[in-house]
């Protein structure tokens, strides 16, 4: 559910959280730059495939000309890509979440990803081939009472998604306003990624982690295989 971009940012939408506006095109209904521009009120625009993570085939556009390379990369990768209203000087602020294997779900401290200013936004260039790419702060540096409402959003994103074991959740903060970018059911599990140091940070290690995820694993088994099915 999760990796289709769309459908979880309806299920989002309807449940009252705040995402960034949107518009989706198929391969065989696309959309016009200027109808785009008319829908989400703005010219800076950001086009992605609607089942891909890394931000592979993910672009920026600000004219009809580069609104229609953004889609043709798009559509390289999905017949279904997401238009964005851009958010100009936007924080991307992160956080993990765990669900323990008695089902109680837990949000770790926030980390912030800062891009490099050449790479213009956190590009899969910026991700995985510029080792200079982009810089992660832990903790984010933001008010107590801000933080603390992106941690309730991360688990309310969480169960809107009916998501298990575990999850990252990503934000957009401009100023005061709050948006959710998107849930990564599967984030990176290496020991430089965000979802793991943003536990060890929070003091849990990445082995107890693993611990904690597989006992989780056994209990939802255990669960599944307790349901009747005839």
């Amino acid at each position: 559910m999760a990796m289709d971009k769309e459908v979880s940012k309806r299920l989002m939408r309807d449940a009252g959280l705040p995402v960034v506006p949107f518009l989706t095109t198929t391969a065989s209904s696309r959309i016009e730059y200027a109808a785009a521009v008319a829908a989400l009120g703005t010219p800076d625009l950001f086009v992605k495939p609607a089942n891909l993570g890394s931000s592979v085939g993910v672009s920026r556009a600000r004219s009809e000309e580069e609104f229609a390379a953004s889609c043709a990369l798009a559509f390289r990768y999905d017949r279904k890509i997401l238009v964005e209203q851009a958010l100009n000087g936007a924080r991307e602020i992160e956080c993990s979440v765990l669900e323990e294997s008695t089902g109680d779900i837990r949000a770790s401290g926030l980390g912030e990803i800062v891009p490099a200013s050449e790479h213009g936004f956190y590009s899969y260039q910026a991700k995985y081939i510029d080792a200079d790419g982009a810089a992660l702060h832990i903790p984010a540096d933001l008010p107590l009472l801000q933080a603390r409402r992106l941690q309730e959003l991360a688990v309310e994103v969480f169960n809107v998604l009916c998501c298990e074991g575990m999850a990252r959740v990503d934000f957009f903060v401009q100023g005061d306003e709050v948006f959710v970018n998107e849930a990564n059911t599967l984030p990176g599990f290496t020991w430089s990624s965000m979802y793991p140091k943003l536990w060890e940070a929070s003091g849990l290690s990445q082995t107890d982690l693993m611990d904690k995820l597989i006992a989780h694993a056994f209990a939802r088994h255990e669960r599944r295989r307790a349901l009747s099915f005839g």
